[in-house]
């Protein structure tokens, strides 16, 4: 009889343990944006259900096939999933939206811009901040690789699909903040998530409208998804229930504008 109460202590002891201290149920590994990436970062400093393994890329492409491949459990796509990979199965996600920010010198007395004059100056069709209200200055456009959803989007939303005419493409996208601060002619597209406690730079208006977590207005916007093969079960459900939760909500917005 002793040693059943004994069992019976140490089975209680256990379990008490595991309610007070949850164990991590295994390991989830996302591969995609390393825009939605920044998100996967920020959950794997809270989340505690299983622990994230983070293969971060330039643009979301990987993030659409990786779960088709079994490569991944989870994938991220900064922008709408292609159409293809809905088709083969993918299932995507919203868990928030990125402002694309446009950047410029901290010293650049521009501070506002509209859609056209952005349109202008990444087509090529104005070429100095003179024509703008600034300095008699050069300006010198950046752009990201590629492929990049940043890229793609800026393009569509504000040049109506035209191509970048003169500008230089800056990889990977968090240089172009460091190249902006340096050189007071240049003018940058990079999404919002790289901007905190950025210096030496200003993220201009967008027709009236500011680059912030809590504008949903702001007009230069995407997508944020998260991809699995076919509908998510088991951990991966867990941690993408989570992400659309209040408190997965709460991170989405430390930098990207809540999806609902």
């Amino acid at each position: 009889m002793p040693c059943l109460r004994i069992a019976r202590i140490l089975s209680l002891v256990v379990a008490t343990a595991a309610l007070s201290f949850p164990a991590f149920a295994g390991e989830l590994k996302y591969v995609g944006s390393s825009t939605v990436g920044k998100f996967m970062s920020d959950a794997a400093t809270v989340y505690n259900l299983s622990t994230l393994k983070i293969d971060t890329l330039p643009e979301s492409g990987g993030g659409e096939s990786c779960p088709l491949r079994g490569a991944c459990d989870i994938g991220g796509v900064a922008r709408e999933v292609g159409s293809d990979f809905i088709g083969q199965g993918v299932q995507a996600t919203l868990i928030g939206k990125d402002a694309i920010a446009v950047v410029v010198n901290a010293d650049n007395p521009v501070k506002a811009l509209s859609a056209a004059q952005l349109s202008d100056i990444f087509t090529g069709k104005v070429t100095n901040w003179s024509q703008l209200g600034g300095p008699d200055l050069k300006i010198k456009p950046l752009i990201v690789k590629q492929g990049s959803a940043t890229r793609s989007i800026f393009q569509a939303t504000i040049m109506g699909g035209a191509e970048y005419v003169g500008a230089e493409v800056v990889t990977p996208d968090a240089k172009i903040i460091g190249e902006t601060a340096h050189d007071k002619g240049a003018i940058g597209q990079i999404s919002l998530a790289f901007l905190q406690d950025a210096s030496g730079i200003t993220a201009v208006d967008v027709d009236g409208q500011k680059a912030a977590v809590t504008n949903p207005a702001y007009p230069i916007t995407r997508p944020l998804y998260l991809t699995t093969k076919g509908a998510p079960t088991g951990d991966a459900k867990a941690f993408i229930d989570w992400a659309v939760s209040p408190a997965g909500q709460e991170i989405v917005k430390r930098s990207f504008v809540v999806a609902r």
